[in-house]
């Protein structure tokens, strides 16, 4: 639990940690929640409620369905005119008793005025286009209470590409239909991807009146303009909520499109009142009424509500992790999971999503399997990948293949499966190959673009978006030669198992070729430069400008690049980046703009990639303590990047304190503050540091090892894991308190001669027993 500044709650969690309640709503940012299902129709909800909701197809063709974020609530009393908002906002009426519950599968607001408490909760269900409201109403007073309820959307079903005037609005108009029983939004345009592009707002209740005109609804003076002529409205004190009136029963064409669905209705003391309103998306308005008579029928509500809880908890149940901290109990289990889960549906990278899916691999094995299959669609034969393919962006970046190589290894290490290497998949330039042709078509890449130093060329980018060398097109990444050396070393072991000796031998020299290219040309004497260029190496101690880069260091350990003598002093130059809440990217940051650098020296310092703590980059650092047999460090840097951590907690860096973020300033004037969470690879490193590294359990081809890093202070940890076909009940016992002790192994009673666990393959739970000695 933590306290606002004035003493009052900005949150709990539920005891379960599931749930976090949200008591204040007005947190230093909005704190959002993101439910989807596996047909991609998600829904973002901010702690007032409103928030996007949109469909990506699998094609990845984009429908963001309302404008702005534009979902709302709206409670008015008929007699008094008095009007307020479940969630406060965004009329900002005062409300008591608030709270938000973000939740797994749900989210739900609740409040109370003028002696009325409303309910407001929002879910998706396991299957469709749709989201469901369910609004519930008491009268706690002593006197009668005839209400209205206002719910209101935008819509906008844009997100894809089309020629310059061929505008979404210029397609679409809004009518009540009688079958539906709500507002719906057809649109026309002619080269629209996919037949969805059709929203609709209904009830399960009759309508009192409506408006798909939100100038009607809003105020034709409400409105703002946009450049190209349309317009949106405003919700901030909507003409017909505010000034005591009903909806106009209006329909429209071209501008201002919305769904606004009034109830009117009396309560009674004590008497309570629900229905439910459906937004979403369909192929034709029967379609959405064939959808909204289905949650007219009792019960169905609360079924699909069920299904959909069940579901969101599932498919993530079957890794768990119980250690002496709560607070890593808390957000390790199930919000690590959910955060890494929709990065996939937030997410449609290359590099991105792969991380993302061996990540997965942990608790979703099929779907990570799918998604790693999916980028290497989006591979070019010549080797390397396109950035994104939403938005579609081929910009010539230089680790593409790298995570290829990476992700394709610890898949046949997850699976077992080494016949995955055969399976046919196309490339994004036309034709197909074999799996094991993309990784080789990726290993030839990397090796063709090495520059006169022997490392890999950085060409616009590497990992690091905003360091770009565009001055040098010859530039090298050390950062990604020492990916490479990981690459080459792990998929010289598959190779070897897979029955290609002779390609075996081969990576196996490629990776000693350029591990001595690394350490000849990079190695500064008390650490690794960050890139080679002839007008100047960039990460060196002679640098201009910024003299150390995290990732430089924390690469060079887990790629065996950095030998005896150079680990030392790889990890006290690491030690020297530590700040209050994490590891910068780079230190110091940049004054000024360098056009050798690029985008991240036209920061200011502190900012972003210019010596901000980046997430992501700390979450390799996880791994790298793991690596060199430092547990206690490992936790306490996870900590540090935890959300709401102790040295900076949640009402000063504004992250939502259940999931993890990508960023923090460390510029002056807005030290501590988050940018961006949800969305963001720091969730899968911080996963991986702690269920791989720091509690050791680690696939492998011949089956999961177990070699814990495991910190003094922890007398025990406990662990469930799903591993091809069997699940394996894991205690890790320190009764000594070792610092990463040895571990003696025992599965199902009996003892084990090695760290590699039986692979059993038998639909059954078993008992892993280890001792640290």
């Amino acid at each position: 639990m933590e306290e606002k500044k004035k003493g009052g709650k900005l949150y709990e969690f539920t005891e379960d940690g599931n749930s976090c309640v949200i008591c204040d709503p007005a947190p230093p940012r909005h704190w959002y929640n993101y439910l989807w299902n596996e047909d991609r129709y998600c829904a973002q909800v901010s702690q007032t409620g409103h928030g996007r909701s949109y469909y990506l197809s699998e094609k990845a063709e984009m429908c963001m369905i309302n404008r702005d974020d534009a979902r709302y609530v709206y409670v008015r009393d008929d007699e008094s005119k008095d009007a307020w908002n479940i969630g406060q906002g965004p009329l900002n009426a005062e409300v008591k008793d608030y709270a938000c519950t973000h939740s797994i599968g749900y989210s739900q607001i609740t409040s109370e005025r003028d002696e009325v408490k409303g309910s407001w909760r929002i879910f998706v269900p396991e299957k469709g286009f749709h989201e469901v409201w369910t609004l519930k109403f008491r009268n706690e007073g002593m006197s009668e209470k005839r209400l209205s309820v206002f719910s209101a959307v935008s819509f906008s079903l844009e997100g894809f590409s089309y020629p310059r005037y061929y505008e979404m609005y210029r397609c679409m108009s809004t009518s009540f239909d009688r079958e539906l029983n709500g507002v719906y939004c057809d649109s026309s345009h002619p080269f629209a991807p996919h037949g969805l592009y059709h929203g609709f707002l209904a009830s399960t209740e009759p309508v009192y009146a409506y408006d798909g005109n939100l100038a009607g609804f809003c105020g034709s003076a409400s409105t703002l303009t946009l450049p190209d002529a349309s317009a949106c409205a405003l919700f901030q004190r909507p003409d017909v909520v505010m000034q005591g009136g009903d909806c106009t029963n209006s329909e429209a064409s071209l501008f201002i499109l919305g769904g606004v669905l009034q109830h009117k209705f009396t309560l009674q003391p004590g008497e309570e009142k629900e229905f439910h309103v459906l937004f979403g998306i369909s192929s034709s308005c029967p379609e959405a009424a064939k959808t909204v008579r289905r949650y007219t029928e009792k019960g169905t509500v609360e079924e699909e509500f069920r299904k959909a809880q069940d579901y969101s908890y599932r498919k993530i149940s079957s890794l768990t992790v119980h250690t002496p901290d709560e607070k890593i109990n808390r957000i390790m289990n199930n919000w690590v999971k959910k955060q890494a889960d929709f990065c996939i549906v937030g997410k449609k990278g290359v590099r991105d999503n792969l991380q993302i899916a061996v990540g997965l691999l942990n608790y979703r094995q099929e779907k990570a399997k799918d998604e790693i299959l999916e980028c290497l669609r989006h591979q070019f034969r010549d080797g390397h990948g396109v950035l994104t393919w939403y938005p579609y962006d081929d910009t010539r970046y230089s680790d593409q293949p790298f995570w290829i190589i990476w992700a394709v290894c610890e898949l046949v290490k997850e699976t077992g499966d080494f016949t995955l290497l055969e399976k046919q998949v196309e490339w994004q330039d036309g034709g197909s190959a074999t799996v094991m042709e993309h990784v080789k078509a990726a290993v030839n890449r990397l090796i063709e673009d090495k520059g006169p130093n022997g490392l890999v060329k950085i060409f616009f980018a590497d990992w690091n978006d905003a360091l770009n060398v565009t001055d040098d097109p010859e530039a090298e990444s050390v950062m990604l030669s020492h990916q490479f050396c990981l690459a080459l070393r792990e998929l010289g072991r598959l190779m070897e198992r897979a029955g290609e000796e002779e390609y075996a031998a081969y990576v196996k020299e490629q990776y000693e070729i350029l591990k001595e290219r690394i350490n000849e040309a990079a190695w500064g004497g008390k650490w690794y430069a960050r890139a080679l260029s002839s007008k100047g190496n960039i990460g060196s101690s002679d640098s201009p400008g910024s003299r150390i880069y995290l990732n430089a260091q924390t690469w060079a350990v887990l790629a065996g690049v950095a030998d005896k003598e150079k680990l030392p002093l790889v990890l006290e130059a690491v030690d020297s980046m530590e700040q209050d809440f994490g590891f910068p990217l780079n230190l110091p940051p940049y004054p000024a703009y360098d056009p050798h650098v690029g985008r991240m020296s036209g920061m200011l310092p502190g900012l972003f990639e210019n010596g901000g703590v980046y997430c992501h980059a700390t979450g390799f650092k996880i791994l790298m303590d793991c690596c060199a047999g430092r547990a206690t460090k490992a936790v306490q840097t996870l900590k540090k990047i935890m959300p709401d951590s102790e040295k900076n907690p949640s009402a000063r860096s504004g992250a939502e304190p259940y999931v993890f973020t990508n960023c923090y300033s460390t510029h002056p004037g807005y030290y501590g503050k988050s940018y961006q969470s949800w969305t963001t690879g720091t969730s899968v490193w911080c996963l991986m540091g702690l269920y791989e590294g720091i509690l050791g359990i680690k696939r492998d081809y011949e089956g999961l090892r177990i070699h814990p890093c495991f910190p003094a202070q922890w007398e025990e940890a406990e662990v469930t894991r799903h591993f091809r076909g069997a699940d394996y009940h894991i205690v890790i016992r320190n009764p000594e308190h070792l610092e990463n002790g040895t571990a003696q192994i025992r599965a199902d009673g009996v003892l084990c001669d090695s760290d590699l666990l039986p692979d059993y393959r038998d639909g059954q739970m078993h008992e892993i027993e280890i001792i640290l000695k």
